[in-house]
């Protein structure tokens, strides 16, 4: 099979995993579409697939002389960041069978990615703050409904239109997965001599990197097309809680900000002398804002600006989405540090960030500067 086929199958299986989730969700007729297209899928793929094994004639594949020397991705890739030559199904494994590689851009296995990722819990990402989406394509698109713009269900009959008033208004919002990544001079003694050391270091350093590269595309998606709202207190802060956000979208709703604003917040006391912000009893490193989890970024992330801390708050889950290819690549070079006796490493990550229901939440900023009367006792 080649990756033609192999690429086939996998968006047969994945839209096969799509229509049996929109099935539990009693959406039949969204999963009686995607069905068709999977027959049309299924159809291509056995056409092509005949093609194939007609175009391989009677030629014969050598079986491996020694069934214990199969190629393990692991070790293969392991070989690979010594800068050993690997063998050609060493190499199929690492580029995904793709003969136009050249031995570049290998993928990283499965077990290798899990550990890279699971360094990852070092470093504070903002992923888990919107929604999330895995996908193996580079482009595409979703259909969102703001939540101030949803309707009710209609009561009707076959045959009966829909009041054009009672239509939903969706959105159509494309996503364009780009390649993010960075180049790591490593010694060539530290190749030569180490292993997982050099994974684990290789992890954190690229972690840390990404991470941030991500905090920065998913901020910029929370303020884009938004209106900042001027906030002089907790005060205002709390009014707006209670009157601007949908009591619906409460539920699972985060404050965000940043040193400054968690500062200004959690030096505020009420009348009676008492914190704002107050522990909660679940994490006990994280604070409350009347009941609401307060998650805090660097100032490096989220700047303040003239005074002004930067403060969202709301559904951020429904406001923007994490596009995710879920893969790391990774190259090495001889040659671009030839002349320091160094080898550099390119790890790249694929994503993208795009806008959802911009009415689920609110980016405002906390007036710093702003006097503060204590809320009156009771």
């Amino acid at each position: 099979m080649n990756k033609e086929l192999r690429n086939l199958l996998k968006t047969i299986n994945n839209k096969k995993a799509e229509a049996k989730k929109l099935v539990q969700d009693s959406k039949y007729d969204e999963a009686k579409v995607l069905t068709d297209e999977i027959e049309n899928l299924q159809t291509e793929f056995e056409v092509k697939s005949a093609i194939f094994e007609e175009e391989k004639g009677s030629i014969d594949i050598p079986e491996p002389s020694n069934k214990n020397e199969k190629a393990d991705a692991v070790k293969a890739f392991y070989k690979v960041l010594q800068g050993k030559s690997l063998t050609e199904a060493e190499n199929a494994l690492l580029t995904g069978g793709d003969e136009e590689a050249n031995s570049e851009n290998y993928l990283v296995p499965q077990d290798i990615h899990t550990e890279i990722k699971e360094l990852r819990r070092e470093y504070k990402s903002a992923r888990h703050l919107i929604g999330y989406y895995n996908t193996s394509t580079l482009t595409g698109s979703f259909v969102f409904e703001n939540s101030n713009s949803i309707t009710e269900l209609t009561n009707f009959t076959d045959g009966d239109d829909i009041p054009e008033s009672d239509k939903p208004k969706f959105k159509n919002v494309p996503y364009n997965v780009m390649d993010y990544g960075a180049l790591l001079p490593i010694s060539r003694k530290l190749l030569k001599n180490e292993t997982g050391g050099l994974l684990s270091y290789l992890g954190k350093w690229f972690n840390r990197k990404a991470v941030r590269t991500e905090n920065k595309k998913i901020f910029a998606e929370l303020k884009n097309d938004k209106k900042v709202k001027t906030l002089k207190g907790y005060k205002d802060l709390k009014s707006s809680i209670n009157k601007d956000l949908d009591p619906a979208l409460l539920i699972g709703m985060k404050i965000i900000t940043n040193q400054d604003g968690f500062d200004y917040l959690d030096s505020e006391v009420d009348g009676i002398g008492r914190p704002i912000l107050q522990p909660n009893p679940s994490n006990p490193t994280q604070k409350l804002f009347i009941g609401f989890p307060v998650e805090v970024f660097s100032n490096a992330e989220l700047p303040t600006v003239s005074g002004k801390a930067p403060i969202i708050y709301g559904s951020t889950v429904d406001g923007a989405t994490f596009i995710d290819r879920d893969q790391l690549q990774l190259d090495m070079s001889e040659h671009a540090l030839f002349n320091k006796n160094q080898v550099a490493a390119r790890l790249i990550e694929s994503f993208d960030v795009i806008g959802a229901d911009k009415d689920a939440y609110i980016y405002g900023q906390i007036d710093l500067t702003a006097a503060t009367t204590p809320e009156p006792t009771t």
